[in-house]
Parts: structure tokens; sequence; C-alpha cells
């Protein structure tokens, strides 16, 4: 008698780049593996870990509206298997079904009393395996990257420079002196002529001196 070994289920991966944490993964394989649902239940939490698995919303509670799923193009899955995923992920403990306040199953809307609707929030030992992956990828998002090293450019040649003593710098003073004026101008200012004398100056002159040299005789 030949005995039929069982394979071991392995989930579909889900479209998109979201994967669930390893940890979450494969607890649910295991809790999952002899569900007939089993691939619906995985596509449902997908989704759900993608949206609600984030830091800012872990511990929050949140509706499942099975007739806004059903079809999605994330999920593409009815109603109906919608319904079916939800209570198994409840029975595995993927999930925690929050029962409304006893006395308001209902609420007052504009067409009506509608029924209050049902909240979920991740079972405690899947919330915690999210909590440390949250964790784990703060921290490698808060570690520096490792500085890159510079990459040496060779420097461009350059010609050998000539072995020509620079010019001597000149004094002040004998660049004064060396410096070639117009004219009669000097560094300090101008060279001037003396003015002649005016006749009326002249005049007092000589009447000075006549008078000079009669007192003297």
């Amino acid at each position: 008698m030949t005995t039929r070994r069982r394979v071991p289920w392995v989930p579909t991966a889900p479209e998109g780049p979201y994967r669930l944490p390893r940890g979450v993964q494969d607890r649910l394989e295991t809790a999952l593996a002899g569900y007939r649902n089993r691939e619906a239940c995985f596509a449902l939490a997908t989704f759900l870990g993608r949206f609600w698995s984030v830091p800012s919303r872990l511990v929050a509670s949140f509706p499942i509206d099975r007739r806004a799923l059903c079809d999605h193009a994330a999920l593409g899955l009815t109603e109906a298997r919608v319904r079916g995923a939800i209570a198994t992920l409840v029975e595995v403990g993927f999930l925690d079904r929050i029962e409304p306040v006893s006395g308001r199953r209902y609420q007052r809307t504009p067409e009506g009393l509608n029924r209050r609707p049902i909240l979920f929030r991740f079972g405690s030992e899947y919330g915690t395996i999210f909590a440390h992956a949250n964790g784990a990828a703060r921290r490698v998002r808060g570690t520096p990257a490792p500085a890159r090293r510079p990459i040496a450019r060779p420097e461009p040649s350059r010609p050998p420079a000539a072995n020509v003593a620079p010019p001597r710098a000149m004094p002040s003073p004998q660049l004064a002196q060396k410096q070639t004026l117009g004219g009669s101008r000097m560094i300090m200012g101008e060279k001037r002529d003396k003015a002649p004398e005016s006749n009326l100056d002249a005049a007092l002159e000589r009447w000075r001196r006549a008078i000079e040299g009669g007192s003297a005789s």
C-alpha cells in the first residue's frame, strides 16, 4: 500500500510590494494549513496587515466592509469568500472581534436606524509580532548608511615651471626718484618761479634807502 505524502502548503505570493512579516507569515501558514479557504484567508490577512499594522494604527480597531472589498483588485474575492475568510481569521486568532456595547447595536442615520459596524483588531500574539517588525524596520531606517570612500582622481599633468627668478621689487623711494616728471613738477608739488616785484614796491624800497643814506650823513 502506497502512503500518500502530504505536501506542506505554501501560500501564493500576493500582488504588490507588501509582504507580511516573516513571523506572522510562518504562524499563519501553520494555522491555516487545514482550511479549505486558506488562500482567501492569507490574501485578506495580507491586505489588512498592509493598511492596519503601521505603528500609528496597530492598536486601533477597524471595520471590515465586505461589500467594499467585494471584487477588490488586490483580493479578487466575492463577498461570501470575504465573509468566510473573516470568520476563519477570527478562529485562528489573527483577528479579534469587538462586539458593540449592549444596547448600542444600532445607530441613527438620515435613512433610519442602521446596525453599527462590527470592529476588529489584530490578535494579541500577531499584534506583538507586528510591533516587533515595526521596531526592527524603524531601527534599520534610523541607521546611517556607511560613508562612501571617495575615488581619488589623478591630477592633470602640468609642464615644469621655468627657473626664472621673479623681478626684484624696487623700494618706494627709488621708484619715486626714477619717475619722469614733466615740466617743473616735483613729487610733493609744483616748483613755481618767484613772481617779480611790482613798481610800487621798488619805489618804496628806493625811498627807504635814500632816507637811510641821509641819516647816515
